[in-house]
């Protein structure tokens, strides 16, 4: 993950756009006359929720293909693949 770092003052007035993005970002560093000021980070639980978005988002897709998948488990050294219950 990534870490973003602003002036406190351009946090205050941009802040929907940095709370919309702060899921995305490990923290954001907060800079305060040139010195660090201080860190904000996302909640456990806001980075959940928006995992739990992005849920079945592969259904349609090429990753959608069993195949795929039991390509991806199956090794070089092993004659049948991996089963997963």
């Amino acid at each position: 993950m990534d870490t973003l770092t602003v002036n406190v003052t351009d946090f205050i007035r941009n802040f929907g756009n940095y709370a919309d993005l702060l899921p995305e970002l490990e923290k954001i560093n907060l800079i305060r006359d040139g010195s660090p000021f201080a860190e904000i980070r996302s909640s456990n639980e806001v980075k959940n929720r928006r995992l739990l978005a992005l849920a079945g988002s592969a259904v349609g897709t090429s990753l959608d293909d069993d195949k795929l998948w039991k390509k991806v488990f199956t090794r070089q050294n092993r004659k049948h693949p991996v089963k997963l219950t």
